[in-house]
C-alpha cells in the first residue's frame, strides 16, 4: 500500500534535527517497578500497571516548561465506520524496532500501534527515517465489518504486545460476530494462524471453563470489553477481563499458543447475580510469578431499581462484587482463588453503584528491611475517590464468600494509617478527592475512574500519583480541585506500610482524567503526564459539541503545572486512555495520533487558533414528526429509560431536562454518547422517535 503523507507543521530537516536519538540506551535505575527500555507493550507500560517510564532524557522540568515544547506532527484522521468518525479509548503502544513491510528500504522503524473505536488497527511511524515522515500510517487492518453501536465500540480496550512473537493482540465487536481476540503480525498488519478466537457464549460455557460456579456468560454483545489486554510473563496466556449491565464480570485466561479460552473467572457464581462488572481501562494486573489481581465493580441496574443491600448480595458464596481478587492459574487447573479484599463498606457503596473498580491495582515491591509488608498493591482511582494499600501476599478476606456488612472503618481490612481519618473520626482507608460520600458516586458525581502511576524518588519514597475530580458538594457533579494528587508510601522497619496524602497539585480542575504517567530519568526530573477530555463524563463523544481533550505536564517534586495544550489543539478522543512517552515525544491517541516534543533552539510549533464552536449545530430542531411516532417514541420512553430518568435523582437528567434539548442532541447522546449502553438494540427509527416525543413538549 502506498503510505498517506502527514500533516506536517515543518520540513522534513526540522523533524530531524528535533526528533533524533543519540545512540545508544542510557543506564537505568535497578527499581524493576519502572518500565525498562523505549518499548510500550502493555497498558500503564508494566504487566504490574506501575505507570512509571525511567529512561526519559530529554523531558526535564525545564524543557517541557520551556518556549521548545509543543505539538510536533500528526498523523492523517483515522478511518470511520458506520457513520461515525473514530475515538481512541485504547492507548497508543510503542515499539522502537520494527521491520515493516513495503518498507525495508527505512531498516527497522520506530511504530506506534492504535486501535479505534471504529474497528481498526493501525501501525503508525514514529520518527523521521529518510523520507518516511512521522505521523505516516505504515499499514491499517480492518477488525470489524460492522462494528458495534454503530461504529462506537470497535475496539475499546488497549492491546497488548508480544515482543518475541511479533505479535499484537487485540479484541474487537462485531454486531454480527460478538467479541473476537485477534493475534496481528507487527510487520504487516495480517493475522495469525487460527486466530481471530470468538469470545462468546458457545466458547466459554463449556464444562470445565468458569472456576466460580454455575454462571452463564451471555449471548450477544450483552457484556462490555473495555479492560486493557494483559499476558503472562511467559506470554502463554493472554488475560481479558468484561464487565457490563446487567450481567457480571468475567476474567478469561487465553491459550496464546493454541487458541483456546484456558480458563474463566465470573465474578458471581450465579448468572442473576449481576455485580463485579470488569469495565475499568486498566484491566488485569499481573505479577511477576503470573498472579493475576482484579478490581471489581457494582451494579448500576440494581441501584437504579432500588435494590438497596439485597442487590449486593452479601449473603451468596462466590460473589466477588467490590473487591480486590488474587488468582492463580496454571495450566492443568485454570483460574483458582487464592486472595481477597473487600472493603468495610462495600454493601453501602454498591447499593449505589460507587464502583470500586474503576482503575486497576498497581503491583509495586519495596525492600523487606523497610518494612514488615515489602510486596504491595494500591489502588487508588474508584468512583468513592478513595485510596487503599494491602499486602498482597496476605489479602486479608475468605475465599468463600465476602464478610458481613459492616460500618465501622476501622475494622477494613487494607493497611490504615494509625492515625484518624478526618471523615470518619477513626482510623480506615483515605479518602484523597471528596467530600466522602457513601452515597453518591454514579454519573458526573464519580470521583475517579483511573489507574494510580508508582514512583520512587532518589531520597527512596516510594509516591502514588493519583487523578480524579474533587467535587464541589457530596451530592454535586462540579469538579473543583484538587484533580491530582501525590500519596506517599510511608515504611517503618519491622511495621506494615501505609498510605498518607503527600501533596496536591492546587489549581488543575480535571473533569474525568486518564491515568497519569510518569516519567523520570534515573529517578530524577520527574513529570506527570494527564490526558483530561476537559468535560464531565455525560459528555456526548461525538457532535458539534464534542470535548477536546486537554494534555497536562506537572513536576513530580513541587507539584507546580509545567505547561497545558492549548485548548482545541488536541482532537475529541475516547474516555480513559493515556499518552504514551518514548524517547522524547509524547504520543498521544484522539481521531489520530497527535505527538508532542521537542523542537530544534529557536523554532516552534507553528500557530494555533482554538476553533470556533459551531452555533448553528447547537440551534438545530427536531423535523416534524408524525403523531404516530411520537405515540412510539413515549411508549419507548417508558420502557426503556423512564426507569432512570423518571426517578427524580439529581446525578441523572430529568425528563423535563431532556425536553429542552433538540432532537439531534438527544439522538446523538443515545445512539453514540453516554446513554448507548442503554439504547442497545434500538433502531435508529426508534432512537428518533424517543428524541422527537421529548422534543415535542409533549413529554414536559
Amino acid at each position: 500500500m502506498t503510505p498517506r503523507a502527514p500533516r506536517t507543521r515543518a520540513s522534513a530537516a526540522a523533524w530531524a534535527a528535533a526528533l533524533t536519538v543519540a545512540a545508544g540506551l542510557p543506564a537505568l535505575a535497578a527499581d524493576p517497578a519502572a518500565r525498562r527500555g523505549a518499548d510500550h507493550l502493555t497498558y500503564h507500560g508494566t504487566a504490574q500497571r506501575t505507570g512509571w517510564v525511567d529512561d526519559e532524557r530529554q523531558l526535564t522540568p525545564r524543557t517541557v516548561a520551556s518556549p521548545r515544547f509543543g505539538l510536533l506532527w500528526e498523523s492523517p484522521p483515522l478511518d470511520a465506520a458506520e457513520g461515525a468518525p473514530p475515538r481512541l479509548f485504547a492507548s497508543p503502544l510503542y515499539v522502537e524496532r520494527v521491520a515493516i513491510e513495503g518498507a525495508a528500504a527505512n531498516g527497522a522503524l520506530a511504530v506506534v500501534y492504535v486501535a479505534s473505536t471504529t474497528g481498526y488497527v493501525y501501525a503508525i511511524n514514529a520518527s523521521p527515517r529518510g523520507r518516511l515522515a512521522p505521523g505516516t500510517i505504515l499499514w491499517r487492518t480492518r477488525l470489524t465489518a460492522k462494528p458495534c453501536s454503530r461504529g462506537t465500540q470497535g475496539v475499546l480496550s488497549t492491546p497488548v504486545i508480544d515482543p518475541a512473537a511479533q505479535t499484537i493482540f487485540v479484541v474487537a465487536c462485531d454486531t454480527t460476530q460478538a467479541w473476537r481476540v485477534h493475534a496481528l503480525d507487527l510487520r504487516h498488519g495480517g493475522e495469525r494462524a487460527g486466530w481471530p478466537l470468538a469470545l462468546d457464549a458457545a466458547t466459554i460455557n463449556q464444562p470445565g471453563i468458569n472456576a466460580n460456579g454455575a454462571n452463564r456468560f451471555p449471548s450477544g454483545v450483552a457484556n462490555l470489553q473495555r479492560g486493557a489486554l494483559n499476558l503472562s510473563p511467559d506470554r502463554s496466556r493472554l488475560f481479558v477481563t468484561f464487565g457490563g449491565e446487567p450481567v457480571s464480570g468475567w476474567l478469561l485466561a487465553i491459550d496464546t499458543r493454541r487458541p483456546r479460552v484456558a480458563s474463566a473467572f465470573s465474578m458471581s457464581a450465579v448468572t442473576e447475580e449481576g455485580v463485579g462488572g470488569l469495565w475499568g481501562s486498566g484491566g488485569a494486573s499481573v505479577d511477576a510469578r503470573g498472579d493475576v489481581y482484579i478490581a471489581t465493580g457494582s451494579s448500576v441496574v440494581n441501584a437504579l431499581a432500588g435494590k438497596g443491600i439485597a442487590g449486593v448480595f452479601p449473603d451468596s458464596d462466590g460473589n466477588w462484587g467490590q473487591s480486590i481478587l488474587r488468582l492463580a492459574i496454571d495450566a492443568e487447573r485454570g483460574f483458582r482463588l487464592v486472595g481477597s479484599y473487600t472493603p468495610w463498606n462495600y454493601c453501602q457503596v454498591g447499593s449505589n453503584d460507587v464502583d470500586l473498580g474503576s482503575g486497576a491495582p498497581v503491583l509495586f515491591d519495596l525492600d523487606p528491611a523497610r518494612t514488615s509488608t515489602p510486596r504491595l498493591l494500591a489502588l487508588g482511582g474508584n468512583k468513592q475517590g478513595n485510596a487503599y494499600l494491602l499486602d498482597r501476599e496476605r489479602l486479608p478476606g475468605d475465599l468463600r464468600r465476602r464478610q458481613p456488612c459492616g460500618d465501622d472503618p476501622a475494622r477494613d481490612g487494607s493497611l490504615l494509617a494509625p492515625e484518624p481519618q478526618p471523615q470518619f473520626g477513626a482510623r480506615g482507608p483515605l479518602n484523597v478527592f471528596g467530600p466522602y460520600s457513601d452515597r453518591f458516586g454514579m454519573g458526573n458525581q464519580a470521583k475517579s475512574r483511573s489507574t494510580g502511576a508508582y514512583f520512587r524518588d532518589r531520597a527512596g519514597r516510594s509516591l502514588l500519583f493519583v487523578t480524579g475530580s474533587q467535587k464541589a458538594a457530596a451530592d454535586s457533579g462540579t469538579s473543583v480541585a484538587p484533580g491530582l494528587a501525590r500519596l506517599h508510601v510511608v515504611t517503618q522497619p519491622g511495621q506494615p506500610a501505609f498510605l498518607r496524602l503527600d501533596r496536591v497539585q492546587p489549581d488543575i480542575v480535571l473533569q474525568n482524567p486518564g491515568s497519569p504517567v510518569v516519567t523520570s530519568h534515573r529517578r530524577r526530573e520527574a513529570i506527570v503526564w494527564v490526558l483530561d477530555p476537559d468535560k464531565p463524563r455525560s459528555a456526548a463523544l461525538y457532535g458539534a459539541d464534542a470535548p477536546r481533550p486537554v494534555l497536562y505536564a506537572v513536576d513530580a517534586e513541587t507539584m507546580s503545572l509545567l505547561w497545558r495544550s492549548p485548548a482545541g489543539l488536541l482532537h475529541t478522543s475516547g474516555k480513559y486512555n493515556e499518552p504514551v512517552i518514548a524517547r522524547g515525544t509524547v504520543f498521544v491517541g484522539t481521531d489520530r495520533l497527535q505527538a508532542f516534543g521537542l523542537w530544534p533552539p529557536g523554532q516552534g510549533p507553528a500557530p494555533f487558533t482554538a476553533p470556533a464552536a459551531n452555533p448553528a449545530a447547537a440551534a438545530e430542531t427536531a423535523g416534524a414528526a408524525t403523531d404516530a411516532a411520537l405515540a412510539q417514541g413515549r411508549v419507548l420512553y417508558l420502557a426503556r429509560c423512564a426507569p432512570c430518568h423518571d426517578q427524580g435523582r439529581s446525578e441523572i437528567p430529568s425528563r423535563a431536562t431532556m425536553a429542552q434539548h433538540p432532537a439531534p442532541f438527544l439522538v446523538e447522546k443515545m445512539a453514540r454518547g453516554s446513554m448507548q449502553s442503554a439504547a442497545l438494540g434500538l433502531e435508529d427509527a426508534q432512537l428518533q422517535a424517543i428524541a422527537d416525543w421529548l422534543a415535542s413538549g409533549a413529554a414536559r
